[in-house]
């Protein structure tokens, strides 16, 4: 499914009497309320779950002099479980800035990271030539990035799901009854969410 047949079939949904032929750059009412509500359900669907279908790796190539390094421009979070190793051993998270600080500076093996903004630390400083694998989901849930670009779009979160969301978005919009469709929407994404 594109942007434009999980806007149509919201629209049918909604009860619009004529589903829209395009979406993206199309000034009506219906056309924006459609964009608005898909895009606030992909971005929920995205921080919500981690979905395999946005999981990535970076490898970060150690210097042996810097433990401070970015962070991909997508990055949302870290994976559950071991998200950053070292030749196949886990470092260890969850460091203070305190107990960061309280670390002596040297090079080595890796054993800790801690997050910091759009930067991970890595300590002991990774030697040159040793590599540390980060793996994170990304925030960016449609082919192109955080937000729609065209009607043609696929998203990279479940399809159903945005449509399910932006259906009850729309009827509490509406101020008509939405508490069942926001049920329907939550079943939906725990069965999905069990099997990510």
């Amino acid at each position: 499914m594109t942007l434009l047949t999980i806007a149509q079939s919201v629209g049918y949904n909604v009860g619009i009497s004529e589903p829209p032929q395009s979406v993206f750059g199309v000034d009506g009412n219906d056309e924006r309320q459609l964009l608005q509500f898909t895009t606030e359900a992909g971005r929920e669907l995205e921080r919500r779950v981690d979905w395999g279908s946005l999981r990535k790796s970076e490898v970060i190539a150690g210097t042996g002099s810097d433990s401070r390094f970015n962070l991909p421009a997508d990055f949302s979070r870290l994976v559950e479980g071991a998200a950053v190793y070292s030749a196949g051993v886990p470092l260890r998270g969850g460091l203070s800035a305190e107990e960061w600080s309280s670390l002596t500076i040297t090079s080595g093996t890796p054993r800790y990271f801690r997050l910091d903004g759009a930067a991970i630390l890595i300590y002991p400083y990774p030697l040159a030539g040793v590599n540390v694998t980060v793996s994170y989901q990304s925030q960016n849930w449609t082919g192109s990035g955080t937000a729609w670009t065209s009607d043609g779009q696929v998203p990279l979160v479940p399809e159903d799901l945005i449509e399910r969301g932006a259906v009850w978005r729309w009827k509490r919009h509406i101020s008509a009854e939405y508490q069942d469709y926001v049920a329907e929407f939550e079943a939906a994404l725990a069965d999905r969410a069990r099997f990510e």
